[in-house]
């Protein structure tokens, strides 16, 4: 017999919304489920792949990342947002799956991540591509805990608090990485444009 769930698209927020979908999700709802995480699908593989430096990585640990949610969503506490308990277990996939396969430093280029806009004109996509290469490259050179903050707070826009609880640092640790990885970057970025 199929059961029929809906959806309550009428509460206002995404909290409420978010909140329905894992409802339907705990019910057996897979395409909740893919409703439910498919505005974080594209955030999620950028910071994946900014991590390993590998397309084909980074989609196999969104693949896994997608699974363990699924099989995890009864231990989501519904206190925390959702797209930081998304994104913390992303994180512990990625560190899981670099440390099994030992990916270091990898470059990293964004016309990997994101298809040209066919409507720009060939220079502008030119321009595109080489700033976020420099983007990309500035990002990889920095040390590993600076690259997770970085990219945590960017892609993950997770709170410090947050961070910190999900890498087991203290809070001005934290703040101390992102500020000296917002520094190098500065610094990195603007040497080479001069």
């Amino acid at each position: 017999m199929k059961k029929d769930f809906t959806i309550n698209m009428n509460k206002t927020g995404n909290k409420n919304m978010e909140t329905d979908l894992i409802d339907a999700c705990l019910k057996g709802n897979m395409n909740s489920f893919s409703f439910l995480v498919k505005s974080y699908k594209k955030p999620l593989f950028t910071y994946l792949f900014r991590l390993c430096g590998n397309k084909d990585y980074a989609e196999d640990m969104l693949q896994e990342t997608l699974l363990k949610v699924w099989q995890n969503l009864k231990k989501y506490n519904e206190q925390n947002k959702f797209s930081s308990w998304l994104f913390s277990i992303a994180h512990n996939v990625a560190v899981d799956t670099l440390r099994k396969r030992k990916v270091r430093n990898n470059i990293i280029y964004m016309d990997e991540i994101h298809e040209p806009d066919n409507n720009l004109n060939p220079f502008t996509i030119l321009i595109a591509k080489e700033s976020g290469a420099k983007i990309s490259n500035a990002i990889n050179k920095l040390p590993e805990k600076q690259k997770q903050v970085f990219l945590l707070r960017q892609h993950g826009e997770m709170t410090f608090k947050e961070i910190a609880e999900l890498l087991k640092e203290p809070i001005n640790t934290v703040l101390g990485h992102m500020h000296y990885a917002v520094d190098k970057l500065r610094k990195e970025l603007t040497e080479k444009d001069e």
